[in-house]
């Protein structure tokens, strides 16, 4: 019986290892998608205001909605909706997905770049990524990218490791289609642009010992067209958007930039190397304070992770190098490719100087960054295995110290986002959940005539998309003016955790009004307060 285990797990080794890692990711995106996150924060509601514009006919490839945004991640929202209603966790859902999907890319990848047990460890690594799961459960399109470089990557690897012309056909349409893809997704994935043709200089450069370019470029000129072809096709749309929007092309990135004199304060190359300082540091000692790009202040690699971080990076900068310069074999060229996506990716980050670190902004660099620590990890594991040959003790030793390994990994994941991120206000709050609950209540009580809401412009995005089937039945006054209101027999006012402040001199113009519902979040916390004349 044992025996007949033993080697069932050996011939399906791969398909085992698939399954559990993708168990794990499942899990640590999907339970209590319906609780956590706990609302619907206001950026991911004006996506839903773009979902409804969606399901009334609007087929735009952008949106320009809050300067601007692509539109690939909203039609995957507007599905969702449609079969299931909106509410945070029809958004949640979405971006929990393509979370899982995103493991499992990288997964893909770093089994056709190296062996099993590495992809394994990379899998493992970035499904138990704390940071990994806050931003696959945020719906932000942004989420997006990690999966659309990984899949780039995994054909042109596929394509390069191809042994006949219909594979490598089949896999110049992948590479271009979904390269062109990616820039459907978030503006900071335009930098692919930079690490594809960095790549392609480097390896020009390589193999230029011997050779012309004219023919190190012969045997791929078909298939360089191919992948063209597909990626003209698909861009199309968006490229001849941006060609009649001009204007929407360059998006937010300009209000962020270091080079904005209100952010770097006459002084660009101080800013540049403290933000470079933050970032760095961000990986091993304190990470993004946004609720929704991170556990709050947590690094974004656990302390266990984070070793194997460093000293796998370093490896492969090195191995990238020697690729470089002393134009080595593609042994050596795999290394090149996660170093030029991990550093280039990098930039949309440290170009920019508003809220250091940004998890969201670095989303780019999150497969690489779990491919070194596995690369690591990885390589020894196997020396140890290798020099432990002979010795049957000490080979379980390893095996069992791996374990422990995954596990504590495991348990400490668990810990800080089901324990420590669950059982935080603060993150309830970034979220917003008050205003779900009063959306709620909006939708319940249905009376526009006689409904009024306190609530700032950006804030109301929540409501008013989660009222859009009860036609916003309600009137929005600004919290500073709510005092002003006049109220008759049976209006109703309703204030917001953000709002509560504006009670006080409300109260002292209406002395008549009576609080008649009060809603508590489960931390005691008042998130809602009703007065009726």
């Amino acid at each position: 019986m044992v025996n007949g285990i033993i080697e069932f797990c050996k011939r399906h080794k791969t398909l085992l290892t698939i399954i559990a890692v993708l168990s794990i990711a499942i899990f640590f995106r999907f339970w209590q998608i319906k609780a956590l996150p706990g609302g619907l924060f206001p950026d991911e509601a004006a996506n839903g205001l773009d979902v409804n514009s969606i399901l009334k006919g609007d087929r735009s490839p952008f949106f320009e909605r809050g300067n601007g945004r692509e539109g690939l991640f909203f039609y995957l929202l507007a599905a969702s909706v449609e079969f299931f209603g909106r509410g945070p966790w029809q958004h949640h859902i979405v971006s929990a997905s393509i979370g899982v999907l995103e493991v499992l890319a990288t997964f893909f990848l770093t089994r056709r770049l190296f062996n099993l047990p590495t992809a394994a460890l990379a899998g493992f690594f970035m499904a138990t990524s704390a940071w990994h799961i806050v931003l696959s459960r945020t719906a932000f399109r942004a989420i997006m990218i990690p999966l659309f470089t990984t899949l780039v990557f995994y054909f042109i690897i596929k394509f390069i490791q191809g042994k006949d012309n219909r594979q490598k056909i089949y896999s110049a349409i992948f590479a271009g289609a979904f390269f062109a893809l990616g820039f459907y997704t978030y503006i900071a994935y335009r930098m692919m642009i930079f690490i594809v043709f960095a790549l392609a200089a480097a390896f020009i450069y390589a193999k230029l010992k011997g050779y012309k370019v004219s023919e190190i470029f012969a045997p791929y000129k078909k298939y360089i067209a191919v992948a063209a072809i597909s990626a003209l096709i698909v861009i199309s749309p968006l490229a001849y958007y941006f060609k009649t929007h001009p204007g929407s092309f360059v998006g937010r990135s300009g209000q962020v930039s270091i080079f904005s004199p209100a952010l770097n304060k006459g002084d660009i190359v101080g800013t540049f190397l403290e933000v470079a300082k933050k970032t760095a540091f961000s990986f091993f000692t304190e990470g993004d304070l946004n609720w929704r790009h991170n556990v709050s202040g947590e690094p974004f690699l656990p302390a266990l992770v984070s070793p194997f971080f460093l000293i796998g990076l370093l490896y492969a900068f090195w191995r990238s190098l020697r690729y470089v310069f002393n134009r080595t074999d593609f042994g050596d060229g795999k290394y090149l490719i996660l170093t030029t996506w991990f550093f280039a990716m990098m930039v949309p980050e440290i170009t920019t100087a508003e809220g250091i670190p940004h998890g969201l902004r670095l989303i780019g660099v999150i497969p690489a960054v779990f491919v070194f620590p596995a690369i690591a990890l990885g390589k020894i594991m196997s020396y140890s295995w290798k020099m432990f040959k002979e010795n049957f003790i000490a080979k379980k030793l390893l095996i069992l110290a791996l374990g422990i390994y995954s596990v504590l990994i495991f348990i400490n994941s668990y810990n800080l986002y089901f324990n420590h991120y669950a059982n935080s206000p603060e993150s309830y709050y970034s979220y917003r959940s008050d205003l779900t609950i009063v959306s709620d209540y909006l939708n319940r009580r249905n009376n526009k005539e006689k409904t009024y809401l306190s609530l700032d412009k950006f804030s109301e995005q929540t409501a008013l998309y989660l009222t859009t089937e009860t036609n916003n039945p309600y009137r929005l006054v600004t919290p500073e003016k709510s005092y002003e209101v006049k109220l008759k027999s049976g209006d109703q006012i309703i204030f917001t955790q953000s709002t509560l402040f504006d009670i006080v001199k409300f109260r002292q113009y209406h002395l008549g009004a009576k609080l008649v519902y009060e809603e508590k979040n489960k931390f005691g916390q008042t998130i809602m307060k009703v007065f009726e004349e």
